[in-house]
């Protein structure tokens, strides 16, 4: 199994991940968040109570109660809900100007301090942060957390590992305790595993269905993956399917988790495909067509042959006849069978009998590598015909049956290079 590499799986920690279009929300449901959102944030700081900063009451309308209001909507993603994905930016620049614009008084309320550094680490960016820790601002028990989470999200690693490290999230506020476990987690990862799959079983505990404990779930997952623990990768992976499919990062999620599987190679053996197939039977009928169809394309471009024929296969018996998902599953099914010399001619005629005009431009790109890859085989072997000993004939068959992804070996090099085209061919 192929490893990732240190930076991919840290992008695969990182906070904010790049989401993907989802199904919207009910207009009224995210628009109720909105009106609520709005209210505190676009008061100005002078209309703050004249309350001290260490009176709760003051934190009605202060950095603690803005930056709820973010958290409230950022649940509401965690949902489904496009139309609070799409008023994200607004609230948290407007959320922004009000902390930066806060008067210094505000700032020794160790509360508002806490809540500044959850907003930084939940997408706010660290200009807020750079004003508290900058020379000559009031120094709190959190100043020290402020300056590490800045170092986080300016990427400077080993500094808020080295201000972070050694922080027990145990003596925080929930949500702040959260915010600095997820990104102890995000620094740890490469270096101890171990120690950030704790940590984010630690958040997934604090923040029960919020966005935080859905990213966290998320990330433990793929986490697990790399590491080889099958047992709790499946329970955590049908877990997030059952609770957060409709995240609006949930495609980001399903792509990833394809790549995932097919690292895990869950074709290799029985228990590793009864692990996969009690995975996917979570979700509806045509999100596990979807996502079988992802599996088998993504196994494609990794050489999984096994896990690409049975992913295909799993995709065909729930598409229409005609449709194009059975066309793209008779396509990565075809592209499968290619490079196994007992399947060789079926899965050329196949290939060439795929309807092109019903593939999107990936899926062409795709079936023109492979159908390239079919002619160098064809040359191949015409080169070098089948022994003409029946016996020898019987065992070169025999062995191709007994290994479907052994690739025939006189076009090792020449399967190489297609590889590359079909990686290419993944936008």
């Amino acid at each position: 199994m192929k490893r990732i590499t240190r930076v991919a799986l840290g992008a695969v920690l990182s906070f904010c991940p790049y989401p993907v279009a989802a199904d919207p929300a009910p207009p009224q449901a995210a628009e109720s968040v909105l009106t609520t959102a709005q209210s505190p944030v676009s008061e100005a700081p002078e209309a703050a109570p004249k309350a001290p900063p260490a009176d709760p009451q003051s934190r009605k309308s202060g950095p603690v109660e803005w930056v709820r209001t973010l958290q409230l909507l950022q649940d509401r993603i965690a949902m489904g809900s496009v139309a609070a994905h799409e008023s994200q930016s607004v609230l948290i620049a407007r959320i922004e100007g009000d902390l930066l614009n806060a008067a210094p008084v505000v700032w020794t309320d160790r509360h508002n301090v806490q809540a500044a550094i959850v907003f930084a680490l939940s997408g706010g960016g660290p200009a807020i942060l750079r004003r508290l820790t900058a020379e000559g601002s009031p120094e709190t028990p959190e100043t020290a957390l402020a300056r590490g989470a800045l170092a986080y999200i300016d990427g400077q690693e080993a500094e808020a590992n080295r201000l972070l490290k050694d922080v027990d999230t145990a003596t925080l506020p929930p949500t702040l305790a959260g915010s600095i476990a997820l990104t102890q987690a995000a620094l740890a990862v490469n270096e101890n595993p171990v120690r950030a799959i704790a940590l984010l079983d630690r958040v997934r505990l604090l923040l029960p269905g919020t966005l935080v404990e859905e990213g966290a779930l998320r990330r433990e997952i793929f986490v697990l993956g790399q590491g080889g623990d099958l047992k709790k990768f499946e329970i955590l992976a049908i877990q997030y399917l059952r609770r957060f499919q409709s995240s609006i990062y949930g495609g980001n999620f399903r792509q990833r988790f394809a790549y995932q599987l097919t690292q895990l190679d869950f074709g290799r053996d029985e228990t590793r495909f009864a692990a996969f197939t009690r995975i996917m039977n979570e979700l509806a009928p045509e999100s596990r067509r979807d996502l079988y169809l992802l599996i088998a394309r993504t196994a494609i471009q990794e050489g999984k042959t096994n896990s690409a024929l049975m992913a295909s296969d799993k995709a065909l018996t729930l598409c229409a006849p005609g449709s194009l998902e059975a066309t793209q599953g008779q396509l990565y099914r075809a592209a499968a069978e290619i490079v196994t010399l007992s399947t060789f001619q079926t899965a050329l005629r196949k290939l060439k009998a795929v309807d092109r005009t019903k593939l999107p431009a990936r899926d062409v790109q795709l079936l023109d590598a492979a159908l390239s890859m079919a002619e160098q085989i064809g040359r191949g072997l015409a080169r070098d015909p089948a022994p003409p000993d029946a016996e020898a004939s019987k065992r070169a068959q025999a062995a191709a049956a007994d290994e479907p992804g052994n690739l025939i070996p006189k076009v090792e090099a020449m399967i190489g290079q297609v590889d590359q085209l079909l990686r290419r061919s993944n936008p």
